[in-house]
């Protein structure tokens, strides 16, 4: 609980700065669309990643819980996202993530994935949500809200493709 409410705090302050610091129009890191995915109420893992990111100098679009994957598909056109976020507490979640990701692939979406919950496992996936990701599988697991930004910024750096291949290679 100290962490997301030292974490909330700094956001609290950051928006609180934020009119008094110089910015230039359109100034981001890159852009992630954020959900809880259909049947899930869990979200504090997903608001501190927000809160993270957006203190680290990247936009988050924050659907909220319990999200369609028909809704991550919109906003993430919509906000042209760099990234998409899921998450999911429950073991189920982790079953609607590979059928978002099915979906997301036959809807001809190809933005980097990331995924984190407690129910998750790397193993999971690197293999099967992968897979289900079609051929360039932009997926990785994010063990926690600091590795989300760390991954956040493979892709802000274009190494994103770079580290799962080294991750293929090593699975391989």
């Amino acid at each position: 609980p100290f962490v997301l409410q030292s974490a909330e705090t700094m956001k609290t302050a950051v928006a609180w700065l934020e009119p008094h610091m110089e910015r230039t129009e359109g100034q981001t890191r890159g852009t992630m669309v954020l959900a809880t995915v259909k049947g899930d109420v869990h979200d504090i893992g997903k608001n501190l990643v927000d809160i993270i990111l957006t203190n680290n100098g990247y936009r988050v679009i924050n659907l909220g819980i319990k999200v369609p994957v028909a809704d991550m598909i919109a906003a993430a056109r919509e906000h042209k996202a760099d990234a998409i976020g899921m998450s999911g507490l429950l073991v189920k979640s982790t079953v609607i993530m590979r059928e978002n990701l099915e979906e997301m692939h036959r809807q001809g979406v190809d933005v980097p994935v990331m995924l984190g919950g407690a129910a998750l496992t790397r193993n999971y996936v690197e293999e099967d949500c992968t897979a289900a990701y079609g051929d360039g599988g932009r997926v990785a697991y994010a063990r926690d809200a600091f590795d989300g930004l760390s991954l956040m910024d493979k892709v802000a750096q274009g190494e994103f493709d770079t580290y799962l291949a080294a991750i293929q290679s090593r699975r391989a």
